[in-house]
């Protein structure tokens, strides 16, 4: 049985951690960076041989829900700006080397990226972006 004094103290702990990470870019943004992680970590996984075919379907069923939120992704950035993010999050490119590739700056590729990760997280995350507006 939880007494309401550790109630209240868990209620704090949280409080603490949302608070951290809405300064950090918000909840739904972290949470998208773990799904990219995820995404890279799948598409991996789906390739090895000795990774069980369970988890490899279940691999496969996220990897299709990024893909999806990718293609929706693409449909409202620019080629370049979906190009950025993909060769930056997906791709591991460094900005140096996207910015030659597209002949822009390096500071366009950082404003870029994150704009796009910011519309990734709102696709992937609507319900916790709208409360972070809050």
């Amino acid at each position: 049985m939880v007494n309401i004094l550790d109630e209240a103290v868990i209620k704090e702990i949280l409080k603490s951690m949302i608070i951290e990470q809405l300064k950090n870019g918000g909840l739904a943004l972290e949470l998208t960076k773990r799904d990219i992680e995820k995404f890279k970590y799948c598409l991996a996984g789906i390739k090895d041989a000795s990774i069980p075919a369970n988890e490899k379907h279940e691999a496969a069923i996220f990897i299709k829900g990024m893909n999806d939120a990718l293609k929706r992704l693409h449909e409202i950035t620019g080629e370049r700006e979906f190009a950025i993010f993909y060769n930056y999050c997906i791709e591991g490119k460094t900005r140096n080397e996207i910015a030659d590739a597209l002949n822009v700056d390096i500071s366009t590729v950082g404003r870029n990226k994150e704009k796009a990760l910011k519309k990734l997280s709102i696709i992937l995350y609507p319900e916790i972006n709208i409360t972070d507006m809050m």
